[in-house]
């Protein structure tokens, strides 16, 4: 027995306290089970952990460029389908701007619900041509006091060029998305076309 216990073959019971094979799971004197010691299952937990983080950010840091590079094609001709999309199922209601001016002065909580979110052709009054050409802004025909209307951003150089020979004042006809509704600051409109009322 304690030449087994020099080779590292015996253990120590830990209720009896009575030498055991080191494989032995279940004591052969008192008949208990011989678990691992509690720091040792942590112990093993911790490296267990350990190596799946590290097997986990190899792996991941391998395949982030493929994936990134197919998640950006994908997104590429995502977009490019969308747009297309939009442009051949998207039907647009038509409004004047002194509509939706009407209808964000008498209720604004009731406009941002009507109208945010949806697909419109509005006719208005130019009033702002953005000198960094990022929008336009239009108000009511009927109101030559106006201050706030709908700012319609540019989504593309077409757009720009669209009204470069436009002048303050002309009628023009914007068809896109609300994006926003404010009482302050009146409507934002992502712009898909523009050109100058017929």
């Amino acid at each position: 027995m304690s030449q087994e216990k020099e080779n590292g073959k015996t253990k120590q019971c830990k209720y009896c306290k009575q030498e055991i094979d080191a494989s032995a799971k279940i004591c052969p004197h008192c008949r208990k089970k011989q678990k691992p010691s509690g720091c040792l299952v942590a112990i093993l937990v911790v490296v267990v952990l350990v190596v799946i983080a590290i097997a986990g950010s190899a792996m991941s840091g391998g395949d982030t460029t493929s994936t990134g590079t197919a998640t950006n094609d994908t997104s590429a001709s995502t977009a490019a389908n969308d747009t297309s999309t939009t442009q051949q199922q998207v039907s647009y209601t038509a409004y004047s701007v002194s509509e939706l001016m009407d209808d964000l002065n008498t209720n604004a909580m009731n406009a941002s619900d009507k109208y945010k979110g949806q697909y419109v052709e509005l006719t208005g009054r130019l009033s702002v041509i953005d000198s960094d050409g990022n929008y336009i802004s239009l108000l009511p025909e009927n109101d030559q006091f106006a201050i706030i209307g709908v700012n319609c951003y540019f989504q593309s150089d077409e757009q720009r060029a669209a009204v470069k020979d436009a002048a303050v004042g002309d009628t023009l006809v914007v068809k896109g998305k609300i994006t926003d509704v404010g009482e302050v600051l009146g409507y934002s409109l992502n712009i898909d076309e523009v050109s100058k009322a017929q």
